[in-house]
């Protein structure tokens, strides 16, 4: 039979000739012969003819019931057909629901997509992991400088045994600026005679030691000078006594000297010069050493008395030693105050070349200091710079101003403080630990700083638990078979804090049900560190790669958003410093996991590392090549990917393969790819990406009409930050550049130019049709539609973000004006169907809510906003912050669009009147008629318009 007669034949016109009636089949035959013969044996005898009626009859009944059997069999096709066709509205309504629920929720993921927003948001600008930092000089810090008191001689060194030289003394007693807490400090050493001064390296520790002790023996001193040198002699020569040291002396004493302070403290202090002193540094880690105990430090204090001498120890709070502070004879050291201290270096150093700087150096110099440029190169706040730092900072701006440094070098030089510090942290690991407790320690202090490295800012409670996690991984690296413990009751949180640069704050938190919620946090002081610490450990510890790649990707099944968001951007990060080594370890293995939220961590990374070019153009070839793979978690990443945006610069190819890969498998991605499409519709895209939905929406049926409809409803019932993130490179640092627009000049006033090779989806050139893609498999070639233009990013993101917290339809309306037409034509379609439809109206209800909740309830306001609103909004709202009825204005201009035939007007006033007589939270009525005249009012004015 042909194709033609398999699909049917047209009908035959009136008239033309029928075509010849098919034989009778064999048992048609028969039958007629059996009639035939039947009646001629009636025509022949009248018991047959009686007969034959009887049979007739039972023939006629056995035919009545065939028909009924007949009608039973068609009604219980009927009724398989119908139930057939509710299976499948079931099995529609099923997918269609729980394609609507979030794509991290089914895992059990806390907060929402606003959590996950908002910690992406918070997160992506943290991380800059640049370069190899191994290759910068270390001596620029190292070296002490004694014509300032707070670049006291040899913190980065180790201890000299000897005098300290009195035209240092001299130098530190002219030129040293007293920090709050000072005077405290001097009156505990006259009084006890033992000090131990406790602060982290670097802090300017010893320095303030040297000038406690040249402070209180500067008496003695300035009496033996006027003595006779033999009469000096004589007094030094008692037994035990050092002959060499003049009365007041102040000296330095080597870290061995600890042991013999713990063995015989009358010994030590018989060797110290009559009413002088000694300065003791503490080692800095913990080792094989023994801190010196209350009973120690007081007979050390008994035998000083007797001498009339003084002591000052200096300890680290991360160590042992850090707890004497709970004794009598410890203390905090101050800080030091930084920017007085950068003032004065600035000056002195300014002074020694003013003949190459110009009169006006001092002027600029502080100019530079307070730019916005060098403060972010440099990513430390300047009151919380060392006292090495200082000097060193100053000497860069006086480079800089002589000529010997250019502008670029000056900034690079910058970041080179806060590298310099994270070096002597890891520095410490590189010597091995005398004890396995101290080996324990040193790896504890490393996994909490790589820790607030990746949670910078977040939880403390966050933070704790991925440094113990790290930990236990470094300490299984080092030890292998080796189950470690961990110390219960002996955490020094204040300690570790001090020595990490680090400072507990407190922020709100919104991940439990949305409600924000104080909680204590943690971050370092400077922005610089958290990046500088992931360089180290990636760039410079080869051998720690392995465990912190285990534990990112076991961050990445952490309930918590602030968690597995931030540790998703790190490894995208970490993949920029190393593609190779990064994706093969961290972002596949999460890719094909079984863990939705393990697939979004990787679609996060991809799109942190997709920040900047080169690396953008190589995770487009990834997804492209995902996008059509056969395993399904490959997929789903790709198209969470191509969502956030960043990846594909053309909204209209992003959208065609999304719609294709919600398409493919029956459907299987219609959740994920609803969602991508939502964020991708949720910004400057906008007008391209709803013109497309609502074509979907228009199909009779298909995946695609349902993932339009999936989609409407998603911006139907969310808020703005719920799928809305900053798309402007400048709003997160994207290439490296700061968004603060004074940066754009040079720290002396020159121009700058910009180093950025090229935005983040920057739209096609004016005047040029936007490119056709030919892929293999999914890709196809987009039709040649005119694309609706792009809006201007910078300023789609200043609005949704003032507009965060409003419905997200109505921020998209106002925001974008291109994109309300096929918002509300995708929304209409919504609205309308079955699957999708009450959902909406839920939305709808919320749009009321929010805006009833901004206008106020009284007369007066009300007829305000009802005189505001019957005039259409052409262009969105004021750039003014949002006022009291702005919600509402935006809503009642918008509402007339969603309105095409009488039952929408029904459908409209039907949620009104529910929403009026709801028990629990009735609407205001004086609300509900101002809505509904306004509605009317912009329907009429619409009409008009029209005509």
């Amino acid at each position: 039979m042909s194709p033609e007669g398999l699909a049917g034949a047209p009908p035959a016109d009136v008239g033309a000739a029928q075509p010849p009636q098919p034989p009778p089949q064999p048992a048609d035959r028969n039958r007629g012969e059996r009639d035939r013969g039947e009646r001629d044996r009636v025509s022949g005898d009248p018991e047959d003819k009686a007969n034959a009626k009887a049979n007739a009859k039972d023939r006629a009944n056995a035919n009545d019931k065939g028909d009924e059997r007949a009608d039973d069999r068609d009604d219980a096709a009927a009724q398989r057909a119908r139930a057939e066709w509710e299976e499948k509205q079931r099995r529609e309504g099923e997918r269609f629901r729980e394609a609507m629920q979030n794509p991290v929720a089914a895992d059990g993921a806390t907060g929402g997509s606003r959590a996950v927003s908002r910690s992406r948001s918070e997160g992506r600008a943290r991380f800059t992991v640049r370069g190899n930092s191994s290759v910068f000089d270390r001596t620029s810090f190292g070296h002490a400088h004694f014509g300032n008191v707070y670049l006291g001689a040899g913190d980065a060194g180790s201890a000299v045994l000897g005098e300290v030289p009195e035209d240092e003394l001299v130098r530190l007693s002219r030129s040293y600026c007293a920090p709050d807490g000072y005077q405290e400090l001097k009156e505990v050493l006259r009084e006890r005679r033992v000090l131990v001064v406790v602060a982290p390296p670097g802090t300017g520790r010893r320095t303030t030691a040297l000038c406690l002790l040249e402070e209180l023996t500067r008496d003695v001193r300035q009496q033996a000078r006027k003595k006779p040198a033999d009469d000096t002699r004589e007094e030094a020569d008692a037994p035990g006594e050092d002959a060499d040291l003049a009365p007041g002396q102040v000296t330095r004493l080597d870290g061995s000297s600890l042991d013999h302070i713990l063995r015989d403290p009358v010994t030590v202090a018989a060797r110290v010069a009559p009413g002088g002193g000694f300065v003791l540094r503490l080692p800095d880690t913990p080792g094989d050493w023994t801190a010196p105990s209350e009973a120690h430090l007081g007979a050390l204090a008994a035998a000083l008395a007797r001498r009339d001498a003084y002591a000052v120890l200096v300890a680290s709070p991360s160590t042992p030693a850090g707890a004497l502070l709970t004794g009598r004879h410890a203390l905090r050291c101050p800080a030091a105050p930084a920017a007085e201290l950068l003032s004065w270096h600035l000056l002195r150093r300014l002074a020694a070349v003013e003949a190459e700087a110009g009169p006006d150096a001092l002027d600029k110099g502080e100019r530079i200091l307070r730019h916005p440029l060098l403060r972010q190169a440099l990513g430390i706040a300047l009151d919380d710079l060392r006292p090495a730092e200082t000097d060193a900072l100053a000497a860069l701006v006086v480079r800089h101003l002589r000529g010997a440094l250019t502008r670029d070098r000056l900034l690079d030089r910058c970041g080179e403080v806060a590298r310099a510090q994270v070096r002597s942290w890891f520095a410490g690991g590189r010597e091995a630990a005398a004890t396995e407790e101290a080996t324990h320690a040193l790896l504890r202090q490393a996994a909490f700083r790589v820790a607030l490295a990746v949670l910078d800012g977040e939880a403390f409670s966050s933070v704790a638990d991925a440094a113990d996690l790290l930990a236990r991984e470094l300490l299984t690296a080092r030890t292998p078979g080796k189950e470690p413990g961990r110390p219960v009751f002996a955490e020094d949180w204040d300690g570790l804090l001090a020595a990490a640069r680090a400072e507990f704050g407190t922020t709100e938190d919104e991940s439990l049900a949305g409600v924000p919620l104080p909680v204590r946090t943690v971050r370092y002081q400077g922005d610089a560190f958290a990046g500088a610490v992931l360089a180290e450990v990636w760039q410079s510890h080869h051998a720690a790669r392995a465990p912190v790649v285990r534990w990112l990707r076991a961050l990445a099944d952490d309930p918590r958003p602030q968690v597995w968001v931030r540790a998703a951007l790190v490894a995208g990060e970490l993949c920029t410093a190393d593609p190779g080594y990064g994706f093969v370890e961290l972002v596949a293995p999460l890719a094909s996991a079984r863990s939705t939220r393990r697939r979004y961590a990787a679609a996060t990374a991809l799109d942190q590392a997709a920040r900047r070019e080169p690396y953008r153009t190589a995770v487009r070839a990834v997804v492209e090549e995902w996008a059509h793979a056969d395993e399904a978690g490959l997929r789903w990443t790709a198209a969470l990917t191509l969502g956030h945006g960043r990846v594909e610069p053309d909204t209209r190819t992003a959208v065609e393969l999304l719609g294709r890969l919600g398409a493919r498998d029956e459907g299987r991605h219609l959740q994920v790819a609803s969602y991508a499409l939502a964020r991708l519709a949720a910004g400057s895209r906008a007008a391209e990406a709803l013109t497309l939905l609502g074509e979907w929406a228009a199909e009779a049926a298909g995946d695609r009409r349902d993932l339009a409809l999936l989609t409407g409803v998603r911006l139907c019932t969310a808020v703005g930050d719920d799928y809305w993130e900053p798309e402007s490179p400048d709003a997160d640092g994207g290439d490296g550049e700061p968004a603060d627009p004074e940066a754009r000049t040079d720290p002396a006033g020159a121009a700058r130019t910009s180093r950025r090779p090229g935005r983040v989806g920057a739209a096609p050139s004016a005047g040029r049709a936007a490119p056709a893609v030919r892929l293999p498999g999914l890709w196809r070639t987009v039709p040649g539609r005119p694309a609706v233009p792009r809006a201007d990013v910078a300023a789609v993101d200043a609005e949704l973000g003032r507009l965060r917290d409003w419905p997200l339809v109505l921020a998209i309306a106002v925001t974008v004006p291109a994109a309300a037409g096929p918002l509300a034509g995708l929304l209409w379609r919504v609205f309308d169907s079955h699957l999708s439809g009450e959902r909406a109206l839920d939305g709808l209800s919320s749009w009321l809510r929010a805006a009833e909740q901004d206008a106020a309830p009284t007369t007066a306001a009300a007829a305000t906003a009802a005189a505001a609103a019957t005039a259409v909004v052409a262009d969105g709202t004021d750039a003014a912050d949002a006022a009291d009825g702005e919600l509402l204005r935006a809503l009642v201009w918008f509402l007339p669009l969603l309105v095409r035939a009488e039952r929408d007007w029904q459908r409209f006033g039907w949620v009104l009147e529910a929403m009026a007589a709801d028990p629990g939270e009735p609407m205001d009525e004086r609300f509900v008629g101002h809505v509904l005249d306004a509605v009317g009012a912009g329907l009429r004015g619409r009409g008009e318009g029209q005509q």
